[in-house]
């Protein structure tokens, strides 16, 4: 049963980041798209760590499809082969610091659960 809900919450994750990257290529240059995927998906994760009943769907499936290392460095090179350096550190920067940052805020939710 654990890996339907792998399953459908990778699928789930997948179109999910699909479409909200696509929205935000076409109107903006930074990308947005990953940046509040990865947030979001890190956010998530941090609420339900530790939830074991949770992580197939949530943790595995949907956030695992959801964010994405590899979209992000594609990002960070095309920054780089165009030479914008400011979009190429501040993607960096940003990425790790609302990850980061949203992970940790969203376990904070668990000690008042």
């Amino acid at each position: 049963m654990r890996l339907l809900y792998f399953f459908l919450g990778s699928g789930l994750g997948a179109v999910t980041r699909y479409l909200t990257d696509r929205y935000f290529r076409r109107n903006f240059t930074f990308p947005w798209g990953i940046l509040i995927v990865n947030t979001f998906g890190s956010f998530l994760l941090g609420l339900i760590i530790g939830n074991d009943s949770e992580m197939a769907f949530v943790g595995f499936g949907f956030c695992g499809a959801l964010t994405t290392w590899s979209a992000f460095a594609l990002d960070l090179d095309k920054a780089r082969r165009t030479n914008n350096g400011l979009q190429l550190f501040g993607n960096i920067a940003a990425n790790f610091t609302f990850g980061v940052g949203a992970l940790l805020l969203a376990m904070q939710f668990q000690t008042f659960q």
